[in-house]
């Protein structure tokens, strides 16, 4: 289905729910329908660098947008967290945050930050010859040569800043008491701040246990480890972008 009705579209979505009965469906792709914007939307509705629908899709077509370093021709894209949008021919370059009122929401960034992505590791798994496949949030598979796994042994849930779009590893952020966390589900999504404790589930799997995290004016939040983000040590990744 090439559109869906804008009552039935993620809630989150910049659009009239009045002005047309029809958007644009995100097609399948690294993120779920109801946790991406299609890239359509996104430069018509996000980033106001088209007019309209039919103006966004030109840009697409013509290869003038990258997601995540690789040009995308597909206007229904899914582009979702974490995602890091580039337009060289304007020097514009953007990644998709967490906010605590739209739910998902574009920052702009700079060339350099634009290099690096955040990303989760989901799960791990190992093949026949000893290999560690890294399966991350975004749909995307790192392998660790297993030579390299007693140094690259990451838990899942750890963030990995890596280089687009080669998917080389730069750094790792576990998830600890005393890093810097954003959140990224619930009702406090987009709120950051340390992560002060972790009371892990007893009957239940890691997912469920409870994280507290700090915020800069001294509020804190609580949600689950499964909702959290590690973005930095003690504060913020420099090339993140979130403020």
């Amino acid at each position: 289905m090439a559109h869906i009705t804008r009552f039935e579209a993620p809630w989150f979505l910049m659009i009239s729910k009045k002005q047309y009965k029809w958007t644009v469906r995100a097609n399948p792709g690294p993120h779920k329908l109801s946790e991406s914007i299609p890239l359509a939307l996104l430069l018509k509705h996000y980033l106001n660098v088209a007019e309209s629908t039919r103006e966004a899709k030109r840009l697409v077509v013509e290869g003038e947008i990258m997601v995540d370093g690789r040009v995308r021709k597909d206007y229904k894209f899914p582009v979702g967290l974490m995602d890091v949008i580039s337009i060289p021919s304007s020097d514009l370059y953007f990644r998709i945050v967490p906010d605590n009122v739209k739910y998902l929401m574009p920052v702009k960034i700079s060339r350099e930050d634009a290099k690096y992505k955040f990303v989760r590791i989901i799960n791990k798994t190992t093949n026949k010859n000893g290999n560690i496949q890294l399966n991350l949030e975004d749909g995307r598979n790192i392998l660790i040569p297993k030579e390299k796994v007693p140094e690259m042994n990451y838990l899942t849930l750890t963030t990995l800043k890596i280089e687009i779009p080669s998917q080389n590893i730069i750094k790792s952020y576990e998830l600890s008491e005393g890093k810097y966390a954003i959140i990224i589900g619930g009702r406090n999504v987009g709120l950051h701040g340390v992560i002060k404790s972790i009371q892990y589930a007893k009957y239940k799997k890691r997912k469920y246990s409870i994280v507290t995290i700090e915020q800069k004016n001294g509020e804190s939040v609580q949600t689950n480890l499964q909702n959290v983000m590690v973005i930095g040590d003690n504060e913020i990744d420099p090339n993140v972008g979130v403020r």
